[in-house]
């Protein structure tokens, strides 16, 4: 079963229907969706921007001090500016995945967003981690601009029911280590391989059976997925797109793009098939198994 575990659904750019289409095309079985973060927004066709992300990742990989600045710089004044500015949503709308599961639930999972900061978010938690087809938490510490210490009670929360948090980490110094150090039966997957620490990340999750990393964005290129997959082993890793993301024309999604980095990897079929799937299905076990193999 091939699973895509990170996919924001905003029908504004992409309808869920298209994404089924593209799906079936990648035989990509069940997406797991994250409600919108911050307003629509597309890629553009621009040489300067290519540049820039490249420099970026270089940055990154090498001179992570200046690369963090370049990255905290996207979020200010409560605007992600990535190829214009956009406004970000404090509160998520988690009902916006909801309703698309009860759509399509033979397709579809769910991340329940939280913003720790938002008492109202908190308290409406487990009322989505009750609704079938929801698996576990995804977070943004990145874009809601604040310390992990403050999913302090959530990652509690996860740990004891046995489920799994998803996380876009700021540049908050060692970040990565706090969740795993104080809750060691949590089962953390950091977005984006772990942007914006990657190797050292990496070095981290060697020593940590429960944090993971996943293929999704384009932050990413197939080498530094490469990368992570030698450095973490394919039990590690687990592919996601992060469309809609990284899509330049209306309601098109192209799910063979993000795949084939995996599909490339030099390591036998059957442990890709771990990254493209197994992996995932082995974080959220004690989830409700019945309604997420059958819908």
């Amino acid at each position: 079963m091939i699973i895509d575990c990170h996919f924001h659904v905003d029908e504004t750019m992409l309808t869920l229907e298209k994404m089924i289409e593209e799906m079936d095309k990648n035989n990509v079985e069940k997406t797991v969706l994250i409600p919108p973060l911050n307003e629509t927004m597309y890629e553009k066709e621009s040489t300067y921007q290519d540049n820039l992300h490249r420099l970026f990742r270089f940055l990154i990989m090498n001179f992570p001090k200046i690369g963090f600045k370049i990255y905290d710089g996207l979020v200010k004044d409560g605007y992600f500016k990535v190829n214009g500015s956009f406004r970000i949503f404090t509160e998520p709308n988690n009902d916006i995945v909801a309703n698309a599961i009860k759509r399509y639930p033979d397709r579809f999972l769910g991340w329940a967003a939280i913003n720790p900061t938002v008492p109202e978010s908190v308290e409406t938690l487990e009322t989505y981690l009750n609704l079938p087809g929801f698996v576990g938490v995804k977070a943004h510490p990145f874009m809601h601009k604040y310390s992990i210490k403050e999913l302090d009670s959530i990652g509690a929360l996860c740990q004891k029911r046995d489920i799994p948090m998803i996380i876009h980490l700021s540049s908050e110094a060692d970040s990565y280590k706090y969740l795993p150090d104080n809750y060691p039966n949590l089962k953390v997957i950091y977005a984006h391989a772990g942007l914006p620490f990657w190797k050292s990340l990496w070095q981290y999750a060697m020593e940590k059976p429960n944090v993971y990393v996943d293929t999704s964005s384009d932050y990413l290129t197939p080498s530094i997925v490469r990368n992570v997959v030698q450095e973490l082993g394919y039990r590690k890793v687990l592919y996601g797109c992060d469309g809609p993301y990284g899509m330049k024309k209306f309601n098109e999604y192209d799910y063979s793009d993000k795949k084939s980095w995996v599909d490339s990897l030099d390591i036998p079929e059957e442990h890709k098939e771990f990254i493209l799937g197994k992996n995932f299905m082995n974080l959220i076990k004690s989830t409700d198994l019945a309604f997420i193999q059958n819908g």
